[in-house]
């Protein structure tokens, strides 16, 4: 029978594990906290102008990521950060000094998101790196190509994710056409064109910039120039580089390999008085084929009174063309502006062998002409006007209900979760960074640019 003084034994002999058992909870707690705090991502954001705006805008709608600080050198930008990150009850930290940021911060960051302009990105990207922070970097990469390279390096030799804010590496109607039509559909791509229109406007300003002081500090001579950075040469080669990289990185993948040479033109000939950077730029690049011969793709990038046709990139083989376009339908026909058209090189019996195919596949939808007769027939496909219906098959993507920017910021989440791979990483986006500084400096030595192997590696 148990009395008082064996239960009073037994509870100083029991008492001796509470402290082991407090301490075992105690780590199981911690592991449980440590756990969480993988699951949900700490970013903080360099920039709070109108791209990291855009980001952030899709940071919010992302699960398991929070914003912890942001920074920015003018403090009209940090008050909209705050009010914003308010409105989906996430408080943030803001910061005037990006080191400083990071000296208070970087220990309680996972990734950090630089959406500052482009001549800042190499030493605000690398110092994230130095530090063990995955990135995520505007594009362009940066405003030179050894700050391109520098920055590839900086993210191998850290073992840190870097990602490019490439839409086209992201949006699923590039990636179909890439997996499936370009290398299955086409054929030999015997040819490629890229348009960039933007819409003339000019130099914008806003009350109350930062003061004179604060530029200063921060490499700029007035608000002018803070506020129209692409507009001026010392900040890097502004609209035409962006426009160029992303499109001219169509072109490698396309063909498989980066070109072989370039040849440019361009000028400041639309404002007055002339603005520092290019408002126009056509180039010419050549692509060296396995058997030898050459294959080329024109890019056309203008500063335009008005829009009349959407951005786009079309790619020539010999059985069908590609058309492709960040726009839905074009503002022209209201018609499909990513879609496949047969040629006169494909003929009746690989239409019904192969065509058919493709529609099954789910690559391509049917022409409008073969939805009218409610199914695909076996007729003769050769077309008679370029825009002939019965040829026209739209690409078979669903229109996204998410923009491109949250597309890669999930990408960028659920890749530092070890989840999946990142879609556009530095590394495979610096060859068309090679290609397009190669066009700027064909428009500015008025002779062709040859490439060499080598140049491609970072």
């Amino acid at each position: 029978m148990q009395n008082r003084r064996t239960f009073l034994k037994m509870g100083v002999a029991g008492s001796a594990f509470l402290p082991v058992f407090a301490d075992l909870s105690a780590k199981a707690e911690q592991k449980d906290a440590t756990v969480k705090r993988k699951k949900e991502i700490n970013i903080g954001i360099v920039g709070f102008g109108s791209m990291g705006c855009i980001l952030s805008d899709s940071l919010v709608r992302c699960e398991r990521a929070r914003v912890i600080c942001v920074c920015d050198i003018w403090k009209f930008r940090l008050q909209q950060a705050k009010q914003f990150f308010k409105a989906y009850k996430q408080e943030i930290k803001q910061y005037f000094d990006f080191k400083e940021m990071l000296d208070a911060e970087a220990k309680n960051l996972d990734a950090v998101i630089v959406a500052s302009p482009d001549w800042m990105h190499c030493d605000q990207v690398c110092e994230c790196l130095r530090r063990g922070l995955h990135v995520h970097c505007a594009s362009p990469m940066a405003d030179t190509l050894e700050k391109a390279a520098a920055m590839c390096r900086a993210a191998k030799a850290s073992g840190r994710l870097l990602q490019i804010g490439d839409q086209r590496r992201i949006l699923p109607v590039y990636r179909l056409a890439f997996e499936h039509v370009v290398p299955e559909m086409l054929g030999r791509l015997v040819f490629a064109h890229a348009e960039n229109r933007m819409s003339m406007h000019p130099m914008n300003m806003f009350k109350r910039p930062p003061k004179d002081d604060v530029l200063a500090k921060y490499g700029y001579g007035n608000a002018e120039q803070y506020i129209n950075w692409k507009w001026f040469r010392k900040y890097g080669p502004g609209s035409a580089l962006e426009t160029l990289a992303s499109q001219t990185d169509l072109f490698c993948r396309a063909w498989g390999t980066p070109p072989c040479s370039v040849t440019a033109v361009g000028g400041c000939d639309i404002f007055r008085p002339p603005r520092e950077n290019l408002d126009n730029l056509s180039s010419v690049f050549e692509f060296k084929q396995p058997d030898g011969s050459l294959a080329r793709a024109t890019h056309r990038f203008v500063i335009a009174h008005k829009c009349t046709s959407p951005t786009y990139e079309e790619f020539n083989g010999l059985r069908a063309v590609l058309r492709l376009s960040t726009c839905w339908f074009s503002p022209k026909s209201d018609g499909p502006a990513n879609y496949v058209r047969r040629t006169w090189n494909l003929s009746r019996e690989e239409y019904a062998k192969e065509w058919r195919t493709f529609v099954d596949n789910g690559w391509i939808l049917p022409s409008e002409w073969e939805r009218k007769l409610k199914e695909i027939v076996d007729c003769d496909c050769s077309p008679t006007e370029p825009a002939d219906e019965s040829t026209v098959c739209p690409l078979n993507v669903k229109k996204e209900n998410k923009s491109a920017y949250r597309l890669l910021m999930e990408n960028f989440l659920v890749a530092i979760r070890g989840e999946a791979k990142l879609e556009a990483p530095a590394g495979s986006l610096y060859a068309s960074m090679v290609a397009a500084f190669g066009a700027m400096r064909s428009a500015a030595r008025r002779e062709t640019v040859y490439f060499k192997p080598e140049d491609f590696t970072p």
